[in-house]
């Protein structure tokens, strides 16, 4: 979904006037009229919906309580989900994590002086920093997998150690590495190339509403969520778990930015239509979560 589709849908739906949703959407009156035709369907089946998202929040938290749980598939026996999903492509190690100097940088000093920075400079990160910054959000420091379960162990926590998210990382700014769309893998502790073209870019640009942090930064790292990963042994409570896990990850790369002189602003205001779209992931069974913008903080 591009920007004047959304931009249609959402002004549509909301009552706005013929001449307030060519505006606010940039629409020839051609494309209005097409856009009337073609979206009808559309249209009539958000309205059909609109009065359950009134309450969805409420409906979510207590109808996700474990008194209205039945068994999950783990009980049940099914075959347990991979904790990682196969990608293939052009493969970009990273470096070993551990020769970075963070000087007199404490835990403490990281937690404190965190904020969420929307502007950079045009410093380049090293791949030595980028490489940090996924061992602290992402990297798997250990991989079970038998018949009966499969599972990762990180540097962030996670319920029943489920690890449901997976990383994308959109690099502008990186020192040795083109720019471009990858997919980091945990366990190999590498990138893998999904694709260069920078359309790819301005997709994801235009997808995050063209906040300027994301336009600006040395990297964009896209979380993915894969809700049967946890859903598998909690069922539907397990959607929780979703965003809980986000926030642990969300904080790692704040503090680990930090750690290397770098800014992180969390980013949860998408389209979740083109985010998902951008990824190749179908908004169902693997959908876009949460997204962090970093770069190098610029000079006082």
């Amino acid at each position: 979904m591009d920007s004047k589709t959304f931009s249609y849908l959402y002004h549509k739906v909301r009552g706005y006037s013929d001449e307030d949703i060519r505006r606010e959407s940039g629409l020839t009156e051609d494309e209005y009229e097409l856009f009337e035709q073609a979206m009808s369907p559309m249209v009539e089946e958000i309205h059909k919906q609109q009065s359950r998202s009134e309450h969805i929040g409420n409906d979510f938290v207590q109808l996700t309580r474990y008194i209205y749980a039945g068994k999950s598939d783990q009980e049940c026996g099914l075959t347990r989900p991979d904790a990682i999903k196969a990608r293939s492509g052009e493969i970009f190690p990273l470096p070993a994590v551990g020769k970075l100097d963070f000087g007199k940088m404490s835990l403490q000093s990281a937690i404190g002086q965190r904020r969420s920075l929307r502007k950079y400079a045009e410093v380049p990160l090293s791949q030595e920093e980028l490489s940090f910054l996924l061992w602290s959000a992402s990297w798997a420091r250990d991989f079970r997998s038998n018949e009966r379960m499969e599972i990762t162990f990180r540097n962030v926590p996670s319920a029943g150690s489920r690890h449901p998210l997976e990383t994308f990382v959109d690099i502008r700014r990186v020192s040795g590495i083109k720019p471009g769309l990858y997919y980091y893998h945990p366990i190999k502790h590498c990138l893998i190339l999904i694709n260069e073209d920078p359309q790819t870019q301005e997709a994801i640009l235009e997808g995050c509403f063209r906040q300027e942090m994301i336009q600006n930064s040395a990297v964009n790292f896209i979380f993915t969520a894969v809700p049967y990963r946890t859903g598998w042994r909690y069922g539907q409570r397990g959607y929780r778990y979703l965003y809980l896990d986000a926030g642990h990850v969300g904080q790692n790369v704040h503090l680990a930015a930090e750690a290397i002189g770098a800014g992180a602003c969390m980013i949860g205001a998408y389209m979740d239509e083109a985010m998902n779209d951008v990824l190749g992931v179908d908004g169902i069974e693997e959908f876009v979560i949460y997204i962090a913008a970093v770069g190098k903080k610029p000079e006082a």
